[in-house]
């Protein structure tokens, strides 16, 4: 009889997130579908036994390229679902053993290492402790009696069900040293290297020369963090040959970043040097109810849900891999020629995470929702076809960068569950400490407005202060200070107060007031439109039209500090007008 089985693979956010360099991002990421390959190639090969992802232009699925443009991209959601014939249930745990053998061996070749890493032998327990208790493995065989639809719906509820009530071992125990140090990025398990030694120099100073660039400060590390860290060089490079050194694989610096240079992150002494006054997004990109949309609930009646499955994991894979790198990093052609964009982290099927230059976050979300939209727009569907949202955390390059990807996972909850699917949420981190958030609808007319003030900025047909001088001028009409989307009946306005008059008003004289010379009419001309457009698309109510117009300037000001010099006339002679 046949079965179906899914598995699905843990933690994935928190252990992405614990990050101290774009490196430790992107290592985290792959590190999780390295895993997840390494299950799927563990399923019996006698036909089309994997359902989804797709298997076809894996670069990390059997026969594994070395050379492939594309395989060294995290691309493999932690979820896999496969038919098998037989004995399902030995299937499953023989997947499952590859899967835990294979973080095994990546751990075995970090330790190893342990020598050159600086790594004292007495913590080897310590070290076993969280390799062993780090990993979950969760997996759901279901007996598929001719009708896959329902087999697929059951086998989904009872993974849930399984996944609720796993195993859960207490921590300490007298497993690990009660007193001993935690890990500087998770404060979970005890540290197996870093801080200070004895006489008071750098943990690196105990580095051999091959991992010392990996090391620039004197964190804590456990563990995993440690993995995450030098695996690429331990067990990809050295024994499974991937071009993963410095030299053979760039992984830009956060700097390098946000000024879009192309300073590798391994050649930066610390990231808290240099930089100066520069900003940096984080965006989390997702689809909305993609689980609707594998289990065929939007599907029209009669539709087979084994193709369907096999279809849109195909056009999951093609967003994925055929244009998400190109729209966050920019075309080769781009980068020879200097211009550089952002790094890719991770680019599972539906799931982006990345970052970019503060100034074309919004930009590039936007791209990124175009080529998903394009790349399913071929779905079966009853109504409307498969969306996404994304959030975007906008802070200073020496901002702790696991932060910065908590608050962009944040802010794309809030964009579908605030906000309201399909929709974008931006999260402001301001170095005062301040934080706050904006957001719109992607078809609210908002992206064109922040663009076309943003591109008068950086011309210089506006003055800089033109966003904060918005802010100012609609303020004092706040009945009291309160966040996007979320004002209450108890707010009330003036009897006849007309806000979007008020907005058109103040918008208007701060045109007026903070254009370069001449430029005013043309300013008007071509923003007035535009903002009439976005106030169209917001809620009646006067409150939220006017928090909405103050968090959009905001915005725009806060990312245009990171927007490139430009010494063009225009730029000379709005910095003198103002």
């Amino acid at each position: 009889m046949p079965y179906l089985i899914k598995f699905q693979i843990g933690p994935v956010q928190d252990f992405i997130a614990a990050a101290r360099s774009t490196r430790d991002l992107w290592s985290g990421s792959y590190l999780l579908s390295w895993l997840v390959a390494a299950g799927i190639k563990a399923l019996p090969r006698k036909g089309d036994e994997l359902i989804f992802p797709a298997r076809e232009g894996q670069p990390l699925l059997e026969p594994l390229d070395l050379n492939h443009k594309d395989v060294l991209i995290p691309n493999l959601p932690n979820i896999f679902i496969a038919e098998v014939v037989g004995e399902a249930s030995a299937v499953a745990q023989a997947v499952a053993k590859a899967i835990d053998d294979e973080w095994k061996k990546i751990a075995e070749s970090v330790w190893a290492q342990a020598t050159a890493l600086g790594i004292p032998t007495n913590k080897k327990t310590a070290f076993d402790t969280s390799v062993n208790r780090h990993l979950s493995i969760s997996w759901q065989a279901t007996p598929m009696k001719g009708d896959y639809a329902e087999a697929y719906r059951n086998n989904g509820w009872h993974l849930d069900a399984v996944r609720q009530s796993r195993d859960f071992a207490a921590w300490g125990g007298g497993e690990w040293k009660t007193g001993a140090e935690k890990d500087s990025l998770t404060g979970k398990e005890e540290a197996v290297c870093g801080g200070r030694t004895q006489d008071g120099k750098d943990f690196s100073s105990r580095v051999s020369e091959r991992f010392k660039h990996l090391f620039k400060h004197n964190d804590h590390l456990g563990a995993i963090s440690l993995i995450k860290r030098v695996w690429h060089l331990t067990y990809l490079k050295d024994e499974q040959k991937l071009p993963t050194a410095s030299h053979e694989f760039n992984i830009r610096s956060i700097p390098a970043i946000a000024a879009r240079t192309a300073e590798l992150d391994d050649e930066r002494s610390t990231d808290e040097s240099s930089g100066g006054d520069k900003y940096i997004a984080a965006i989390a990109f997702d689809g909305d109810q993609i689980g609707a949309w594998v289990n065929g609930d939007k599907s029209p009646t009669g539709t087979d849900l084994r193709t369907h499955h096999t279809d849109f994991s195909r056009s999951l894979s093609d967003f994925a891999l055929g244009k998400v790198r190109a729209i966050v990093e920019g075309t080769a052609d781009d980068q020879r020629a200097g211009k550089w964009k952002g790094q890719l982290i991770y680019a599972g099927g539906d799931d982006v995470v990345c970052l970019v230059p503060a100034d074309i976050a919004l930009e590039v979300a936007a791209d990124l929702l175009s080529a998903f939209r394009d790349c399913t727009k071929d779905t079966p569907s009853t109504g409307s076809k498969p969306d996404a949202s994304a959030g975007i955390a906008i802070g200073h390059i020496h901002a702790p960068l696991q932060d910065l990807i908590c608050e962009a996972q944040k802010a794309e909850k809030r964009a579908k569950n605030i906000v309201g699917r399909p929709a974008f949420s931006i999260t402001l981190m301001k170095r005062s400490g301040e934080i706050s958030h904006w957001g719109g609808k992607w078809d609210s007319g908002a992206i064109a407005l922040i663009e076309e003030i943003a591109n008068r900025l950086h011309h210089g047909q506006l003055s800089a202060k033109f966003p904060h001088r918005v802010c100012a001028l609609l303020e004092p009409y706040l009945v009291s200070q309160s966040r996007l989307m979320e004002q209450r009946a108890t707010m009330t306005d003036a009897a006849g107060f007309d806000a979007t008059e008020i907005i058109r008003r103040e918008f208007a004289f701060a045109i007026s007031r903070q254009s370069a010379s001449g430029q005013a009419k043309d300013n008007e001309a071509a923003l007035q439109p535009l903002l009439d457009a976005y106030l169209r698309h917001l809620p009646e109510e006067p409150q939220t039209r006017i928090t909405s117009l103050i968090g959009l300037c905001t915005t725009v000001a806060f990312a245009h500090r990171t927007k490139p010099e430009n010494t063009s006339t225009a730029d000379k002679q709005a910095t003198a007008a103002v």
